[in-house]
């Protein structure tokens, strides 16, 4: 693949074409990364088998159960995770290629490894060391003046999948001890907040012209029908619903403060991810059916960002009709449900949550310092890459229907937003990131959109089939795989450019055949 700039300053020499939408190089446009499910596992072994996950050497030369062994950076493809070697080398790469180039990071959760093997069980301090690894190997790369935004995976709990509500022994523990493994990622104002449901609010950046992006880290965990601790979001002591009302209420206060959003989490919405109340109660929240009352017009949430499913895809989020609808719970003249007003007026349940636990006056002091840079030792040893099995196409499929059911929709729901789910770093298919372009200010080359607005985006990949058998140079190790607009020729990322794509993907069968095959990053 060729190498040359992204933009101006030789940015991001991992990748890209000199021939690409030159109005990226602006000063009116910013950059951040996503990155996510690092699935750290100080346990990997080079040259183990995959179905020990990577964790035995065979006794013997006969491994004919498994013909390919693990390389030092890891083995796609395969139910492993990933090794200290890769981690490294990541933290590597991003330090010498995007320490100065990017605002901010977008850190979506899952850094702890899989509870897989019965001869390694898993636990809860071990989960915690590694969020801690994955913290500083983060740190260690963009280091202390550029915001990191850390997040609850599904892996991030001890069990797996199961995390009590707020106010149990095993949540407060882990939200305690995960905001100590970040080292003081999450700020002190929003630590009781996180101390109490595990999300929090960050600013990332302040527009020149005013106004400013500001992220929201939730806690998908609440909602995610897996995790069975928890019910839906319907119950008024539900701890899915309040987290809605707290979102509701950083909406507010957004709009008072004349800033837009970012929300990242780990496992993205949709009917199969989340509790149908939780799914559509999102849906509401984040469309803004009904918005908090203010006296400016509702913030945009320009970026919903997820991981978990280490694909790379995207797909449409908006209201169903059933729930955009008053219900017996509304009145002719108001039709906020019983607790959004609640979160409005500050009273109730939830009233006593603003003023209690969500408000910045109950600011803790971090009970951390921002750790030193660690030594980042790395393995030495070596194999032979595996082999590459066929790409399943199930999951483009649900897409392409999605899709499908969106665009037919006449009229267009107003307040459709869009989520994307970035590729993972953990090996299953390659390691992989990507790096957002987003409008600062507006400019002459964007006259129509609002800052915060998406633009493009870049996906980065390792490619460890050639890595394992020859270490490359730092700035070598990720290689952009492919620009979003070049790949589809799409002006900006704005819901109505995804529409207009989305409607020349299901007429195009070359390019849903390529749609199918980056989805699962390759080329």
């Amino acid at each position: 693949m060729a190498w040359a700039m992204l933009a101006t300053n030789d940015l991001g020499k991992g990748g890209g074409g000199d021939k690409g939408d030159r109005r990226l190089n602006s000063t009116a446009v910013g950059r951040f990364i996503h990155i996510t499910d690092l699935h750290v596992d100080p346990n990997y072994k080079a040259g183990a088998t995959a179905y020990s996950q990577c964790h035995r050497v065979p006794k013997t030369s006969d491994h004919s159960e498994d013909s390919t062994l693990t390389g030092r950076f890891g083995r796609p493809n395969a139910k492993c995770d990933s090794p200290l070697a890769l981690i490294n080398a990541t933290s590597a790469y991003l330090r010498e290629e995007w320490a100065q180039k990017v605002d901010f990071v977008a850190w979506t959760g899952d850094s702890g490894r899989h509870d897989g093997d019965a001869e390694f069980p898993r636990t809860l301090d071990e989960i915690i060391e590694q969020n801690s690894i994955a913290a500083q190997s983060l740190r260690h790369a963009f280091g202390s003046r550029t915001p990191i935004v850390p997040n609850v995976g599904n892996n991030d709990v001890s069990p797996h999948n199961e995390l009590p509500g707020p106010g149990h022994k095993r949540a407060r523990s882990t939200f305690r001890q995960l905001a100590h493994a970040w080292g003081g990622l999450v700020p002190d104002d929003q630590l009781a907040t996180f101390h109490y449901g595990g999300y929090f609010a960050r600013d990332l950046k302040d527009y020149p012209q005013g106004g400013g992006l500001t992220a929201l880290s939730v806690n998908t965990m609440y909602w995610y029908r897996a995790n069975a601790k928890v019910g839906g979001c319907k119950a008024k002591d539900s701890p899915g619903l309040a987290q809605l009302a707290w979102i509701r209420w950083q909406i507010r206060r957004a709009r008072e403060r004349g800033r837009d959003l970012i929300i990242l989490g780990h496992v993205a919405p949709n009917q199969d991810n989340y509790r149908p109340s939780c799914y559509h109660g999102y849906m509401r929240t984040v469309a803004q059916i009904v918005p908090p009352p203010g006296p400016h017009s509702p913030p945009l949430i320009h970026a919903q960002l997820f991981g978990h499913s280490n694909v790379d895809a995207w797909a449409f989020v908006g209201p169903d009709a059933d729930w955009a609808s008053p219900t017996n719970n509304n009145t002719a003249s108001d039709s906020r449900l019983w607790w959004e007003r609640q979160v409005d007026e500050e009273e109730g349940r939830f009233g006593e949550l603003i003023h209690g636990v969500w408000s910045e006056e109950q600011s803790i002091q971090s009970e951390t310092t921002v750790p030193d840079e660690r030594d980042w030792a790395l393995m030495e040893d070596d194999n032979s890459p595996p082999v590459r099995p066929a790409v399943p196409g199930d999951f483009v499929e649900t897409l392409l229907r999605e899709y499908e059911r969106v665009i037919m929709q006449t009229p267009r729901h107003p307040r459709l937003g869009v989520t994307t789910i970035s590729p993972s770093v953990i090996p299953k298919l390659l390691p992989a990131f990507r790096v957002f372009h987003y409008l600062q200010h507006t400019d002459s080359a964007w006259r129509r959109l609002a800052p915060g607005t998406l633009l493009d985006y870049d996906v980065y990949t390792a490619d460890l089939y050639s890595h394992n058998k020859k270490s490359p140079a730092v700035d070598r190790f990720y290689q952009r795989l492919y620009r979003f607009s070049e790949v589809y020729g799409i002006n900006d990322l704005s819901v109505d450019s995804y529409v207009r794509w989305a409607r020349r993907l299901l007429t195009s069968k070359s390019m849903r055949k390529r749609f199918r095959a980056l989805t699962f990053l390759d080329m």
